[in-house]
């Protein structure tokens, strides 16, 4: 079996010297990492338009393209109807390599660097997430459709939810009780940010006696952000407002705010999208022959 190689200014390189590489440039990028709203926006915009893109991968990426927002493979930008420039250099992220073992289960085995490219390296048609911004003030079909699955969701955990008199917050969620109560005094699109931050403790933080509050609300109000962003519904003016009114003086690194933002906003996001696929099968199983 061959060794792969990769090209660079110095010669060429072996798999296991590029992944080296690839993590010494990652343990760079966390350790150089500093916590600004600004930059804590940027990564996760760009965890709502690539959900399944680990966090770490995310600071790699950036490590080598500062200015990377958007990340996506040569195939995947063509299916979204942009098409990588000529001559553009390609970012490697490190994704992870299964093998059978003998009771035929994947095994981690290690990872491997693969290729993708960020938006700037691109050109063609508006991104997904920039075709619709929609405020949190407001009242629009998309807010109502998430607002129905976080809904389907809560029910199947046997969470009840309740819209009325939430005192001075906008909602809040009960462990004890397991419960999550939502103003009703607040526009639609703000009750739909409101309801999934909730549901995030509730999924989350239900039993979680260890965490700080602050890591709880950022983990709440971040992922309710890139989950809701995913969706079109942006809510950046108030979720980064919230986000650095509880960071301020934590000694907590974003990286492990990041982390768990990303991997229960990935969780939540699968569930959405398998309400979706639901409902678009029984409309199509509805409409007459």
């Amino acid at each position: 079996m061959t060794t792969k190689r990769w090209k660079t200014k110095m010669g060429e390189q072996t798999r296991e010297e590029r992944i080296k590489e690839l993590n010494e440039k990652l343990e760079i990028g966390v350790a150089e990492f500093s916590y600004t709203p600004d930059e804590f926006k940027a990564y996760l915009e760009m965890k709502a338009i690539m959900p399944s893109y680990s966090f770490r991968n995310l600071i790699l990426a950036k490590a080598q393209l500062p200015e990377a927002r958007f990340l996506a493979s040569f195939k995947h930008w063509n299916t979204l109807g942009r098409k990588v420039k000529k001559g553009s250099k390609s970012l490697r992220i490190l994704a992870p390599r299964f093998k059978k073992d003998e009771e035929d289960e994947n095994r981690l085995t290690g990872f491997i660097p693969v290729p993708v490219f960020d938006v700037s390296q691109t050109e063609g048609e508006p991104l997904p997430i920039e075709r619709i911004k929609i405020e949190v003030d407001g009242d629009c079909m998309e807010a109502r459709q998430i607002i129905g699955w976080a809904e389907a969701i809560a029910e199947k955990d046997n969470c009840p939810i309740k819209y009325g008199n939430s005192d001075d917050a906008y909602g809040y969620y009960v462990p004890s009780e397991h419960r999550i109560v939502v103003s009703d005094k607040v526009p639609m699109n703000h009750r739909c940010k409101t309801l999934v931050h909730e549901l995030v403790h509730s999924k989350v933080h239900r039993y979680d006696r260890s965490s700080s509050r602050t890591e709880k609300e950022v983990v709440a109000e971040g992922t309710a952000f890139v989950v809701c962003s995913y969706f079109n519904l942006d809510t950046s003016d108030y979720s980064f407002r919230y986000v650095k009114g509880w960071a301020n003086g934590e000694q907590e690194t974003l990286l492990k705010y990041g982390s768990q933002i990303c991997d229960t906003a990935k969780k939540i996001i699968e569930e959405f999208e398998e309400l979706e696929e639901k409902e678009k099968a029984e409309k199509m199983e509805s409409v007459p022959a």
